[in-house]
């Protein structure tokens, strides 16, 4: 809008309110009445507010600068120079210029104070122009972050001083070892790679002797980095990349960091101090979401300066509510509920709000920035018209709508059946609206559709739920929904009657869907064509597999629930391997005969008729049974005799009946005068005995 058509803006404004009284008398400006050539009177003879001492209408650029609002009213004046230069002091738009709004200014010579040599309208520091509208140079502590090494302007560093022994040289490359200049955390620098003489690898020879020799700036004798004499005889200062430990703060070299670059904008400065917000040095290693992050930094605490004590740009539009802000919705938008000047977008400011749908709270039809009646836009900001929600004159309703099929017309009459125009929103919806009262005619007296789905059982129709759905009970063609329809009904919970899983129009098996409507799988419940068992789990260890498969032993399985349960299930029906052909864990002492078993009792007794080696016990084998059928007297494990246990397991004695290794005779008594002495021998004359 240029500044013609601002004023007759402004003027129509404030004469809709006010009253023209044409006079026979000369106009006087200030008598509080419009006279004619007048564009207002205010009744004063004020030139800074709305009405100038010439009773006319003030505008940005007339040259008198309005004092009588506050920052952010609209039509507030910072300044007013009277002429549509944007390059001044003064902007076109009555905003005082500023270094960061985009637009050099070209009214000012260099040192003059507000002199801009460029102005790239951002608060970037780390660009060719600075946020001081300064061009950027090597050396003003700022490192350019818009080149890359070799491209000319690049800088690797930059800490704001000309000194070579620090962690940045004054060209702004980083100081490094070889290049001749002793910079911090070196001994020594004779900018070679001769690891021969005197200083090798920026360590003078002889270092850490505790001798101060020629070269060395320190030598403490000791490999302790964080005191004041490196392990590289280098004094220890800030920039070498070693916080010192051994200084108080307040101290003279007293470092709170040191990270060995000299990098004046990350989180240890160039002086080896904490970066904090509000030290003048804008960081720039952090991310907006992390903690510390700055926007800017303008070296205080104040707020409303362009840069806030958080450290936050305090720009309308940055979607933060800064000081002097109403709102600030990130956008500058003059259309939604915060205007591009982050004042709160009202009725009556003149600017028409557009991001609301009619009926929503604050939605405005029109906006022309006064409260007057009868100019086409009521002082809430609604069309006077039918449609503005105002029941005028002559309406007999009005819902603040263009729509003809709610319950009030476009026309703003209330509608009826019959009156030609469906109404398809609010209450007592109509299918249809034919324009008469007459059923038969495919729109009933009532206003529905003479049809399937009107709601009503029509001769030839199953049901009528009055809908379009053919997902529940009754189908779009008025038809009862059955399984098998090819519909899949949707309005049945699993498990309730009736429920259907799917439904493919057929009674065929094998076809993913059962002729009752559940889906053929493994698991439903339900024995699917080429399943040999479906108990509705998908267990495996179960008599029916989740392969819907009969667990039988071999399968490799193991069968853990329900009935004959097993032991163990190797996949085969081999024994000998562990698991037997009857998928019991082949053992001895299991009760079962498993391969290479001669017995099995099912115990580890070893005195009875299996041993716990389940091998049949038998004379001879070392254990004596004394348990079960035939026990043992003794078992020494071999057949000899005449060892004190006979061949037979029975124990080797005179007088034992058993004629043993070494007897001569054995009659079972000891009776001295028969056949056969006490001694086993037989009698003889001579033997001293009488029989």
């Amino acid at each position: 809008m240029n500044r013609r058509q601002l004023v007759l803006g402004v003027f129509v404004i404030i004469a809709c309110g006010e009253q023209v009284v044409v006079r026979d008398s000369a106009a006087v400006c200030g008598n509080g009445l419009i006279d004619r050539d007048e564009q207002c009177d205010d009744a004063n003879r004020v030139a800074n507010d709305a009405c100038t001492d010439g009773c006319v209408a003030a505008i940005c650029g007339d040259g008198i600068l309005r004092t009588d609002l506050e920052a952010g009213a609209d039509g507030f004046e910072a300044c007013d120079d009277g002429n549509d230069a944007d390059d001044d002091a003064c902007r076109s738009n009555c905003i005082a210029a500023v270094c960061g709004d985009g637009l050099i200014r070209v009214d000012l010579s260099a040192g003059e104070a507000g002199f801009e040599a460029c102005d790239d309208s951002n608060s970037e520091n780390a660009d060719g122009c600075l946020s001081t509208c300064v061009l950027a140079f090597c050396g003003d502590g700022v490192t350019r972050a818009d080149l890359v090494d070799g491209e000319l302007g690049f800088e690797a560093c930059d800490d704001g001083n000309e000194v070579e022994e620090d962690a940045c040289l004054s060209n702004c490359r980083a100081a490094r070892c070889g290049d001749g200049v002793v910079g911090p955390g070196e001994g020594c620098d004779d900018g070679n790679d001769d690891p021969t003489d005197d200083c090798a690898g920026c360590r003078p020879s002889g270092c850490g002797d505790a001798v101060l020799q020629p070269g060395e700036q320190c030598d403490d004798g000791n490999v302790d980095e964080t005191d004041a004499c490196l392990s590289n005889c280098a004094a220890a200062r800030c920039g070498d990349g070693v916080v010192r430990s051994d200084l108080g703060a307040g101290a003279a070299g007293f470092e709170a960091c040191d990270d060995g670059n000299g990098e004046q904008a990350d989180g240890c400065t160039a002086a080896c101090v904490l970066a904090v917000c509000g030290d003048g040095i804008r960081r720039r290693d952090l991310q907006p979401e992390e903690p510390g992050f700055e926007e800017c930094d303008d070296g205080n605490g104040a707020d409303r300066d362009g840069c806030s004590s958080a450290c936050f740009l305090e720009v309308c539009g940055n979607g933060r509510i800064d000081a002097g802000e109403a709102c600030d919705d990130g956008n500058d938008v003059d259309t939604d509920a915060c205007t591009g000047a982050c004042r709160e977008g009202r009725c009556g400011d003149g600017i028409q709000r557009l991001d609301l749908a009619p009926g929503e709270p604050g939605f405005e039809a029109c906006d022309d920035g006064n409260q007057a009646l009868g100019d086409g836009c009521s002082a809430s900001c609604a069309l006077e018209r039918c449609g503005n929600g105002v029941v005028d004159e002559g309406e007999a309703c009005d819902d603040g709508n263009d729509a003809n099929d709610d319950g009030c017309t476009s026309g703003c009459r209330v509608a009826v059946c019959g009156d030609g125009v469906v109404r398809r929103a609010g209450d007592n919806l109509e299918a249809c609206d034919d324009g008469n009262n007459v059923d038969g005619d495919g729109c009933s007296a009532l206003c529905q559709i003479e049809r399937c789905g009107n709601g009503r059982l029509d001769q030839g129709e199953a049901c009528d739920d009055g809908n379009r759905s053919d997902t529940d009970a009754c189908t779009n063609g008025c038809v009862r929904a059955r399984c098998g329809d090819a519909i899949l009904r949707v309005d049945i919970a699993p498990g309730d009657a009736g429920f259907e899983a799917c439904d493919d129009g057929n009674q065929a098996l094998g076809d993913g869907c059962t002729p009752g409507c559940a889906i053929e799988r493994c698991g439903n419940g339900v024995v699917d064509q080429g399943e040999a068992c479906d108990d509705g789990n998908r267990v495996n260890a179960d008599a029916c597999t989740d392969g819907c498969r009969r667990a039988i032993c071999g399968d490799g399985v193991v069968r853990s629930l329900g009935e004959a349960p097993e032991a163990c299930d190797d996949g085969n029906n081999v024994d000998g391997d562990g698991c037997s052909a009857a998928c019991t864990i082949e053992r001895c002492g299991n009760g079962v005969l498993d391969h290479a078993e001669a017995c099995d009792d099912g115990n580890r007794s070893n005195a009875d008729a299996c041993t716990n080696g389940c091998v049949a016990a038998r004379c001879g084998d070392g254990i004596r049974r004394t348990q079960g059928e035939n026990p043992e007297a003794c078992d020494d494990g071999g057949n000899v005799g005449g060892d004190g246990c006979s061949p037979t397991c029975a124990l080797e004695r005179c007088g034992n009946g058993v004629l043993d290794q070494g007897e001569a005779c054995d009659d079972a008594n000891q009776i001295e005068t028969d056949a056969c002495l006490s001694s086993c021998r037989a009698a003889r004359c001579g033997d001293g005995v009488l029989y």
